[in-house]
C-alpha cells in the first residue's frame, strides 16, 4: 500500500570488494506488475559503472571465482529527486527513505576458458566498441555470434545540413536482447558475392546500424549522399524513424586521430569482417578490389581473410557481402516498426537542425522550405504547408503519460511512445499526436 513508483537496481559483485552497477532504473509506474522480456521505453535510465550512457550494460566480469549478480526492485513512497546522468550509488542514497519495501534475486556464475565472452574473435568485437566516444553500445557473444545491442542513437550532432527530407526523426530503437545485432565470429567467404542494395550492411562502434547508399527500395531511387538527405555526419533518418549511416561515420570518425581508423574497427559488417577507415594499416589509401570495394590483406583487430574500408565514392563502404552474411540481411525488416505514415514525399528544405528545447525536453527538428508541402498524420488525412520555417517537436513519454497510452486499444502489445507537434513560427498547424511502436 501506498507505493508510487519503482525502482530497479542490478548490481555484480566482482569478488574484490567493489560493487558495479548494470542496470539503473527508476521511474517506473506503481500500475506496473511486469517487465517483459526486451522492456523498452518504461521508466527512466540512469549511467551503470562501464561508461556515462544512460543504458543497461551487461556484465563482463573478468578473472576467476564465481560472481554474484543481484536484481532489487525498491517499491518506493514518492518518486526519487534525482535527474541527469544518475548513476546507481546516486539512486540508491536516493531511494533510501522513500523505500517501502524491496526483493532481491541473486545469480551466479563462474567464468571458464571455454566461456562464449573469452573467445578471441568476441573480444575483438567487444575491444572495437571501446573505441567509440559518440554513443554506447553493448556486445555479447554465444558460439557463433556477436550480438551488437544499442538503442540506435549516437551521441553527436543529427540531421543537421539536410537539403532534401521526407520529415522522419531520430527516435530510440530496440536493438536490445533479443533484437541485437547478429555479427558471425568465424566470417567465411560466400560462394558468390551476396547483394547488399537495400537496408543495413552492417553495425557502427557507436550502435548505429550502417546502410547501403541507396534510397529505400534499391539503386535506382537514386543515392541518398548526392541527392542531399545525409547530414553533416553522413547520417539520417529512416522510414522507422531510426537514424542510421549511409557513408563514412565521419563524426564517429572525428573522435579519434584519422590514423586510428586505420587499424582499428569503425563498424562490423553483417558478414562478420570489420570496417576501417580511409586507409589500409600503412597509412595510404586502401586497396578495393572489383569483388566487394575490400581487400585481402592483414590490418590487426580484426578477423583475417577480408577488411572493408570506407570512402568518399559511391559505394561508400561496400558493394556486396564477400562473406556469408548473418541471417539478419534477409531478417532486417522486422528489426524496425515504423512509427507513423511517411508525412511527405522527400523535398528541398534548407537550414536543417536538431536541438533540444531546454524549457520542456522536447526534441525540435526545424527546417525551412521554399514551397508549400502537405503532410499527414494517419495517412487518411492531410495538412497544406505554405513555404516557411517549421519545426517538427517531439518526446519521448515516461511514467503516467507512457502508461496511459499503453493501455489504449491501438497501442496494445507496443512498450514506447512519442508526443509530436508539427509547428511553424507562431502556431500549431495540425493537431498533436501520439505514436507507440
Amino acid at each position: 500500500m501506498g507505493t508510487q513508483a519503482f525502482a530497479l537496481l542490478m548490481s555484480t559483485l566482482p569478488g574484490d570488494g567493489s560493487i558495479k552497477y548494470n542496470w539503473v532504473l527508476y521511474g517506473i509506474p506503481a500500475a506496473r506488475t511486469t517487465l517483459p522480456r526486451d522492456s523498452f521505453g518504461v521508466g527512466t535510465l540512469g549511467v551503470g559503472s562501464d561508461g556515462p550512457a544512460a543504458a543497461y550494460q551487461a556484465p563482463c566480469s573478468q578473472g576467476p571465482g564465481a560472481k554474484t549478480y543481484t536484481w532489487t526492485l525498491y517499491a518506493l513512497s514518492a518518486a526519487p529527486a534525482v535527474s541527469g546522468a544518475v548513476t546507481g550509488q546516486q539512486l540508491a542514497d536516493a531511494i533510501a527513505p522513500l523505500t517501502l519495501g524491496k526483493a532481491s534475486l541473486n545469480g551466479t556464475y563462474s567464468r571458464t576458458s571455454s566461456s562464449p565472452g573469452n573467445a578471441a574473435a568476441c573480444q575483438l568485437v567487444r575491444a572495437s566498441l571501446g573505441g567509440s566516444t559518440t554513443g554506447h553500445a553493448q556486445a555479447g557473444c554465444d558460439a557463433d555470434y556477436a550480438y551488437i545491442s544499442s538503442t540506435g542513437l549516437p551521441q553527436h550532432v543529427m540531421m543537421n545540413g539536410i537539403t532534401a527530407t521526407n520529415l522522419q526523426v531520430p527516435t530510440a530503437q530496440p536493438f536490445l536482447g533479443s533484437n541485437a545485432w547478429r555479427i558471425p565470429l568465424a566470417p567465411t567467404p560466400a560462394a558468390a558475392p551476396v547483394s547488399a542494395v537495400d537496408g543495413p550492411i552492417g553495425m557502427a562502434i557507436n550502435g548505429v546500424p550502417i546502410f547501403n547508399p541507396c534510397k529505400q527500395g534499391g539503386c535506382q531511387n537514386g543515392d541518398t549522399k548526392l541527392l542531399g538527405e545525409l547530414d553533416v555526419c553522413n547520417g539520417h533518418a529512416g522510414r522507422a524513424d531510426d537514424y542510421h549511416y549511409h557513408a563514412a561515420p565521419l563524426c564517429l570518425m572525428a573522435g579519434k586521430a584519422a590514423s586510428y581508423w586505420d587499424t582499428h574497427p569503425l563498424g562490423w559488417a553483417l558478414d562478420g569482417y570489420a570496417i576501417y577507415g580511409y586507409n589500409g594499416p600503412d597509412g595510404k589509401p586502401a586497396a578495393r578490389d572489383a569483388a566487394c570495394g575490400g581487400n585481402t590483406g592483414t590490418v590487426s583487430n580484426g578477423p583475417a581473410g577480408y577488411s572493408y574500408h570506407v570512402t568518399d565514392a559511391a559505394p561508400y563502404v561496400l558493394s556486396c557481402f564477400y562473406g556469408k552474411p548473418s541471417p539478419d540481411l534477409a531478417g532486417q525488416a522486422g528489426k524496425y516498426a515504423p512509427l507513423r505514415q511517411p508525412p511527405v514525399t522527400p523535398f528541398p528544405v534548407s537550414a536543417m537542425t536538431l536541438s533540444t528545447d531546454a524549457s520542456d525536453g522536447y526534441q525540435v527538428l526545424q527546417f525551412t522550405s521554399a514551397r508549400s508541402f502537405t503532410t499527414t498524420e494517419t495517412g487518411s488525412d492531410s495538412y497544406t504547408n505554405p513555404a516557411g520555417t517549421y519545426r517538427i517537436r517531439y518526446r519521448a513519454l515516461e511514467g503516467a503519460e507512457l502508461e496511459t497510452q499503453l493501455a489504449l486499444g491501438q497501442h496494445r502489445g507496443k512498450s514506447a511512445c512519442w508526443q509530436f507537434q508539427f509547428t511553424n513560427t507562431t502556431a500549431t498547424t495540425q493537431p498533436p499526436v501520439v505514436y507507440c511502436r
